[in-house]
C-alpha cells in the first residue's frame, strides 16, 4: 500500500522488551479523547513506555492535522520520547477505501483503518440497528474489503462493532481477518477495550 510505514509494526517474531512497552492507538483530545498530548506524554514517560502513537479520528474532511502533527512534533522534542503522529480512518465502503485524505495519510507516521458505523446507500448506520448475523458479516466484509485495498499499517479492533453491539464475533470470522492480515502485512490489533470479552 502506498501509505503503508509497516517498520513501526513488528512481526510476533521479532517482537523485543521495548516494543511492549508501546501504545500504538491513543486518542487525545483532538477528537474523541480527554487528554491532551502533553498530558499523555508525560503519562507514557511515568509508566516508562518507549513509544506511544497518537491516533486521532480523521476524515476526509478534516482540517486539523496540521496544526495536531506540529503539536505532536513539539511534545515529543520537549519531553524526549517518541511519539508517533497518526489517525484512525474508518473504512467507508465495501470497496476498502478509507474516510482520509491523501495527503494526511501520506504525512502520517502510522495509519490505522477501523470498522465503526456503516454506510448503507449514502448514509452512516449504527452497527446496532442490523440484526446480529448481519452485523458480523457487514463488519468481516468492510474488514476484508479494507485490507485487499492496502492502504494502511494497522486493522485496529477487528471485531468491535459486532463485540459492542451483540457481545459477540464469530472466531471463524476472527481467523479469516488474522489470514488476511497475514497475507497483506497488516497489524492486527488486540484492544482491551473492545477484546477483553475473548480473551478473557
Amino acid at each position: 500500500g502506498l501509505f503503508m510505514k509497516k517498520h513501526y509494526c513488528k512481526k510476533t517474531s521479532s517482537i523485543d522488551k521495548d516494543y511492549i512497552y508501546t501504545d500504538k492507538h491513543i486518542h487525545s483530545a483532538w477528537s474523541d479523547g480527554r487528554a491532551g498530548v502533553f498530558e499523555i506524554a508525560q503519562k507514557a514517560k511515568a509508566l516508562g513506555l518507549k513509544q506511544i502513537a497518537i491516533t486521532d479520528h480523521i476524515r476526509s474532511s478534516s482540517s486539523y492535522f496540521e496544526g495536531y502533527y506540529d503539536e505532536i512534533r513539539n511534545i515529543s522534542n520537549q519531553l524526549n520520547i517518541e511519539i508517533l503522529a497518526g489517525f484512525e480512518a474508518r473504512i467507508e465502503d465495501l470497496s476498502g477505501n478509507c474516510d482520509v485524505s491523501q495527503k494526511i495519510a501520506q504525512k502520517a507516521d502510522i495509519c490505522l483503518a477501523s470498522v465503526h458505523r456503516f454506510q448503507i446507500g449514502g448514509e452512516l448506520c449504527e452497527p446496532k440497528s442490523f440484526e446480529k448475523e448481519r452485523c458480523q458479516e457487514i463488519e468481516l466484509k468492510l474488514s476484508i474489503a479494507a485490507l485487499r485495498n492496502r492502504g494502511f499499517d494497522v486493522l485496529a479492533h477487528p471485531g468491535g462493532m459486532s463485540l459492542r453491539s451483540y457481545g459477540e464475533f464469530p472466531l471463524d470470522f476472527f481467523e479469516e481477518i488474522v489470514k488476511g492480515c497475514r497475507k497483506y502485512d497488516v497489524a492486527f490489533e488486540l484492544n482491551s477495550s473492545y477484546h477483553i470479552p475473548v480473551l478473557s
